[in-house]
């Protein structure tokens, strides 16, 4: 049936009222998507011109959304058809919103404003302040639904003044009800009907939004602010992109920042492999900034980006996305969570989470979940509550399954060392890999603030290249503390005598392995330039005199190293330990 042939005659016909009532799970679904869903459509369409035209200062702030679990979960795997389907209207920072919903399971048609307990008081502040006003509407209002567990004080009250007096009483329900066997649902005129009962109602709701908004000026409200001074025209270009990383005073080089670039804009999954402190972290908040460029103040947190440190426990997705209690009934959300519900309420706009060495736990495991999601157009994520709705346990209301907004990229940073998982092929194959070992020592050396001594960074120089073609290369950061560690010794310490030290501290400790070419060949080469005498001079590490090494240039990991090559050569293995 044709939206305007819906909207022009009989709104809800026998035949899409029985949608609800077809058998069989995806059969049902199917039926309300065919029948009932072009209704709703027609429906909406209707009320947002009316609403405009009425509440044009407001209505643009305002979202309309469907239900979208096709399913009921009753928990161990056993799935019932849904028996209702609705519409809501509804905008930050939430909590309040304006449904139109067919139940198949009570045969009725509810318009009604639903309020989650964390707006309760916002509810009572409205009416107490503005009683008259909405007198009128209160007692229009025939279809009331709270947890009505406590004895009412008086039964004649209103049933506002019932609710609000209620300690047990959480979400409220309160509108229009219409049974489907009710005439005048079958009549062209009930469309208008149905219109004008939610048009009732908006004005209710968005006197709590304006207080809750006045309550929490950085919530989901302080958002939808946010979003005209972020949002320009279009993103910059790759070369403005670039330019502002680097005035940050990253050296990552420009192909890995194209790559990397055009890879967000591929896949909405991006893993970067590589050494450590090869500014792989950074290179995920750098990039998210540098799209918002300067509507982002110094030292304003991107509102765009999360960082999320994976823990070497997590097994599961609960870790990521928050947890069912079936005790309280209700939801623990994590951070991770209600950034992908604020990037929900932002669709224009692009959001980031980094996963920061998110192989210390498997990441098929935490992330299964949300990989599946990426593989299906309705991308929906299952949250394991027995409802559609859950109350979270700050008063939110989410909706299960939940949505993963399309606009939201997962970038996982990735350290090839024992102490971290390897990559399944299911992970890899939903994702881009860059990999970010090459460490650029004259663009660091350009981009470094301070004054450096050009002997001591001619020996740092060697020392990155005689470890780096062992496989142990070190990053930005470890030349970054080398550098301030050197420069905070000034008077302390000869910058030399410094050096030696931090050669000691920061690069020997990860030289370790059995006897193999590649690391005695390191070995041999650090010590003939921590000596500053060649092999030929002195054999082999246990024949190095003491002497030789009191008068070497850098005699504390000239000796470190002579024990480790000397171990090498005894018992086949060696590290900075032993």
């Amino acid at each position: 049936m044709a939206i305007s042939t819906v909207s022009d005659r009989v709104m809800f016909t026998p035949e899409a009222l029985a949608a609800l009532t077809v058998p069989g799970v995806a059969e049902r679904w199917n039926a309300i998507q065919e029948r009932l869903q072009p209704v709703l459509a027609a429906y909406a369409a209707r009320l947002s011109a009316e609403a405009s035209r009425r509440f044009p200062r407001i209505w643009n702030l305002y979202e309309i959304g469907y239900r979208s679990q096709r399913s009921i979960n009753r928990g161990h795997g056993v799935r019932d058809p849904i028996d209702d389907y609705y519409l809501v209207i509804d905008r930050p920072p939430r909590g309040a919103g304006v449904y139109l919903a067919v139940s198949g399971a009570e045969r009725l048609i509810l318009v009604a404003i639903q309020v989650a307990r964390r707006r309760k008081d916002d509810l009572a502040r409205v009416w107490e302040e503005s009683r008259a006003l909405w007198l009128p509407l209160v007692e229009r209002i025939h279809e009331v639904r709270f947890a009505n567990r406590e004895r009412a004080s008086d039964p004649a009250a209103l049933w506002i003044d019932r609710y609000l007096a209620n300690r047990a009483a959480s979400s409220l329900l309160a509108g229009f009800a219409y049974r489907w066997d009710d005439p005048q649902v079958f009549q062209p005129a009930f469309i208008e009907r149905v219109i004008e009962d939610a048009l009732a109602l908006l004005p209710l709701n968005e006197a709590l939004m304006e207080r809750a908004e006045a309550r929490e000026p950085t919530g989901a409200a302080w958002l939808r602010e946010q979003r005209v001074a972020y949002l320009t025209a279009e993103e910059p270009p790759i070369e403005v992109i670039i330019e502002r990383i680097r005035a940050r005073g990253l050296t990552v080089s420009e192909q890995i920042i194209r790559a990397y670039h055009v890879a967000l804009r591929t896949r909405p999954l991006v893993i970067l492999p590589g050494i450590s402190g090869a500014g792989k972290t950074r290179l995920t908040r750098l990039y998210a900034d540098a799209l918002v460029g300067d509507h982002l103040a110094p030292g304003q947190e991107n509102e765009r980006y999360l960082l999320v440190a994976v823990q070497p426990d997590w097994h599961s997705a609960r870790d990521l996305l928050g947890y069912y209690n079936a005790i309280t009934g209700k939801y623990h959300p994590t951070p991770f969570l209600r950034f992908l519900q604020r990037a929900a309420t932002d669709p224009t706009a692009r959001y980031f989470v980094c996963l920061d060495e998110m192989n210390l736990a498997r990441p098929e495991y935490y992330l299964a979940p949300i990989l599946s999601a990426m593989e299906t157009d309705d991308r929906l994520i299952d949250l394991g509550a027995p409802a559609t709705t859950v109350e979270t346990v700050a008063g939110e209301v989410l909706t299960n399954p939940f949505r993963l907004p399309s606009n939201v990229s997962i970038i996982g940073t990735v350290n090839v060392d024992e102490s971290a998982h390897a990559l399944s092929d299911k992970l890899l194959d939903r994702a881009n890999v860059i990999e970010m070992t090459d460490v650029d020592l004259e663009g660091f050396r350009t981009a470094y603030p301070g004054a450096i001594n050009d002997a001591i960074w001619k020996v740092i120089v060697q020392v990155h290249g005689i470890v780096a073609r062992a496989g142990q290369p070190f990053g930005y950061r470890v030349l970054s503390e080398m550098l301030r560690y050197i420069e905070q010794s000034q008077g302390i310490l000869t910058p030399e005598q410094a050096l030696d030290f931090q050669i000691k501290q920061k690069v020997l400790p990860k030289l370790r392995g059995d006897d193999a070419p590649r690391l005695r060949r390191a070995l041999t080469e650090l010590l003939e330039l921590l000596l500053g005498a060649p092999q030929s001079i002195w054999k082999r590490a246990a024949q190095v005199a003491t002497e030789a090494v009191a008068a070497a240039p850098f005699p504390e990991s000239a000796e470190k190293v002579r024990r480790m090559l000397e171990r090498l050569d005894v018992d086949g293995f060696t590290d900075f330990y032993g």
